[in-house]
Formats: C-alpha cells, sequence, structure tokens
C-alpha cells in the first residue's frame, strides 16, 4: 500500500503536536490570474497546489471552491458556510507551503482571543455565525504564524521559490526517518513516493509518481525514478524507470531505460544502453550492452548479446518473444516477434530469426561467410595516386 502522500501530510500535522479542530471548516479558494500565470491545477512535485493546500489541512472539514480575485469575498464565504462549524478559515489554493500547525496556531488564537475576524497573511479565520450577520469581511489585525507557511505563488519565479523550500521540506522528511541522501540540495522527490528507511541515495536523483525504493536498495547519481518499484538489494546506477519493477539483487545501468511493463527479476542485470518495455527478465538473466527488448519472457539465466534486438512491431501490432530458461543470445542478433525459443537454445551472433527455435538446438540465421582472395588491390587499399578519379 503506497502510504507515502499519508506519511507526507502527517508530517505537516503533526510537527508541533497541534491535535485535529472538529469545529473547523476550511474553505480553500481556487484562485486563477489569467493566461501564463500559475494555477489551481499547476503540478508541484506531483501534487497541484490546490491539492498541498488541502492535503495540509487534513483532518479538517475542508471544501474547495472556484473564485476569481478581486471578486467579493463575502458572498463566496456565506454560500458555503457549515452551521455544524463554528468557525471558517478561508484559505487560497496560491499557498502550497501552508501547515496545519500554522493554521491551527492560528485558530487557537483566534478562539483565546475571542475574535470575530482574523486576517492572516493570505486569508482568513471567521466565526461562522458572525459572518452571517456582517456585511464585509475585514479586520486590521494581522496575524503570522510562520516564515515560509504562507509564501504566495502569484508569479513562476514565486513557484520556483515556493518549490525549492518544499523540495528540502521533503528530502529532510525522508532524512529524519533513515533515508540516507548524499546530496539533499540535488535530490527531488516526489510527494507520492515511498521509500524506506536504509535507502541509499546519491546526488542528481529525482524519485516521483508512485514509486517505492524498498529499505536496501541502492540508486546511484543521475537516476529518474518515475512509479516504479526497486526492491531489496537492488543497484539502479544513471539510469531512468518508469513504471518498472527490479526486484532485489539486480543490478540497473549505467544509463539504462526501463520502460512500462518492465519487470527485471533477482539477481538479474541491465547494463549500459539497454531499453526494456513491457518485458519480463527471469531472475539472474544478463543483458548487459546495447540491447533493446520489447514485449518479450525472457526465462531465468539468459544470456542476451550486445546489440540484440527484439524486434516486436510487425507494422500493425506488437507480437511477443518468448525464451525459455538458459537461453543464449549472440551478439548483433535480431529476434522477429512471434516467436518461441526452448530451454537451453543458442542463437549464433548476427543471426535473424523468424522461426520458433526447439530446446536445445542452435539456430543460424545468417549469410554465409565468402573469401575472395588476392582482394588487396580495392579502392580501400590503393595508394592516393591510384585511385579513380571522376
Amino acid at each position: 500500500m503506497n502510504r507515502s502522500g499519508f506519511l507526507l501530510d502527517l508530517f505537516f500535522v503533526k510537527t508541533y503536536n497541534i491535535s485535529v479542530n472538529d469545529d473547523v471548516k476550511v474553505l480553500v479558494l481556487r484562485t486563477r490570474r489569467g493566461d501564463n500565470k500559475p494555477s489551481p491545477d499547476t503540478d508541484l512535485f506531483g501534487r497541484t497546489l490546490e491539492q498541498w493546500v488541502c492535503c495540509a489541512m487534513r483532518g479538517m472539514d475542508t471544501e474547495s471552491v472556484d473564485y476569481t480575485e478581486g471578486d467579493e469575498l463575502l458572498p463566496v464565504v456565506i454560500s458555503h458556510l457549515s452551521d455544524a462549524r463554528p468557525i471558517t478559515v478561508v484559505l487560497y489554493s496560491d499557498t502550497p507551503l501552508i501547515t496545519y500547525a500554522a493554521v491551527s496556531e492560528a485558530v487557537a488564537r483566534f478562539k483565546r482571543e475571542n475574535m470575530n475576524v482574523m486576517r492572516l497573511p493570505r486569508g482568513w479565520v471567521i466565526r461562522t455565525d458572525y459572518a452571517k450577520t456582517t456585511d464585509k469581511i475585514y479586520t486590521d489585525r494581522i496575524i503570522t504564524p510562520g516564515d515560509d507557511d504562507f509564501v504566495t505563488v502569484f508569479s513562476y519565479n514565486q513557484l520556483a521559490y515556493a518549490s525549492d523550500i518544499l523540495r528540502s521540506r521533503i528530502v529532510y522528511f525522508f532524512m529524519e526517518r533513515g533515508v540516507e541522501i548524499v546530496d539533499p540540495n540535488s535530490t527531488f522527490i516526489g510527494a507520492n513516493a515511498v521509500i524506506e528507511p536504509g535507502v541509499k541515495i546519491e546526488p542528481f536523483c529525482a524519485i516521483k509518481g508512485r514509486s517505492i525504493i524498498r529499505s536496501g536498495a541502492h540508486i546511484g547519481e543521475h537516476c529518474v525514478i518515475d512509479s516504479s518499484v526497486v526492491e531489496s538489494g537492488a543497484d539502479i546506477k544513471s539510469s531512468t524507470l518508469t513504471g518498472a519493477i527490479v526486484y532485489g539483487g539486480a543490478s540497473v545501468g549505467p544509463y539504462a531505460h526501463l520502460r512500462t511493463g518492465a519487470e527485471i527479476g533477482a539477481g538479474a542485470r541491465v547494463g549500459n544502453h539497454v531499453e526494456i518495455k513491457n518485458s519480463r527478465v527471469g531472475a539472474g538473466s544478463k543483458i548487459c550492452h546495447l540491447a533493446y527488448v520489447g514485449d518479450a519472457e525472457i526465462g531465468e539465466g539468459c544470456n542476451i548479446g550486445a546489440g540484440a534486438v527484439f524486434a516486436n512491431y510487425d507494422g500493425r501490432k506488437k507480437r511477443r518473444i518468448t525464451l525459455g530458461k538458459k537461453v543464449f543470445v549472440g551478439s548483433n542478433a535480431t529476434l522477429v516477434a512471434p516467436l518461441e525459443i526452448g530451454d537451453g537454445a543458442f542463437i549464433a551472433a548476427g543471426s535473424v530469426i523468424t522461426e520458433n527455435v526447439p530446446a536445445g538446438g542452435l539456430a543460424i540465421g545468417r549469410g554465409r561467410q565468402a573469401i575472395k582472395e588476392n582482394w588487396g588491390n580495392n579502392a580501400f587499399t590503393r595508394s592516393e595516386e591510384e585511385k579513380p578519379t571522376f
């Protein structure tokens, strides 16, 4: 189960040990400012600006409302009041760094001082029954709970500023829980990632989407892990994973690309400049150099040579290739789908294989080598004076 988003929200909720406010309703105003400006739906580490505000208010009764900056605020608030909540907090979707602690502290002070209206740096706290009777929301009293909590994203410059603060919060959240991050300043972790204690992450890595990194995994420099699972003991070096699974003890990279549906078995090795898509690679198998594997099932203990290509597309549809256990595919071989190759089969280097190969068989699909003697006097070996002119 992916619990990362929940854990991050607890970080913002419980950092200051403040209890949930059952008597508060939060209105989040989805504020838009026109074209070429950040909107409530602008992405920030895997969540929209609006979602960051709503998730920070986890535990409170929260409702999002469309709002155009400059319109009268009171009618919007009145139309969404709840009689069951004596206090209404109005926030804006352009404050993605807001924390539960900041709002809860403001509400606590609001209660202590028996206020009707409290103005926040970007928002309001209003007594619900007062909002029904007043003709204007206004007060001179401005409360500032935290330095960064109400950073407002009006422009892409401000979005970058907020992004840097939020990135740091997320990274240190995981470090405090036992994840070794060698260079926090160059590491990017999305809001929906799960990273267990005992993981080591080298510099210049991005972990995005609903990725899960298990304890004992190693993420080397310059990796992008997007919506993928890396199991305990796996080692990823300078590679990109998108929608892939890498099982324990497997090694990936450098410069490999695992696309959606790639599954790398325990102890398998995927090496330099290998691309794998929608394929299972069996435990202990090796694809070490410059290969493309698409829509394939590769059994345990296979060896795929340098430059091998699994030709899975016939111009109309994708077809599958199945290899049994301990199959050897020589360098620069091309396997043309659909194809089945039995256990222990051997594919000669440079072959183009279009027919099934039985277990234990040897398949050679290349032209016979021809030798032409006395070929030394060819255009390549001639001196400059001997070469013909045109």
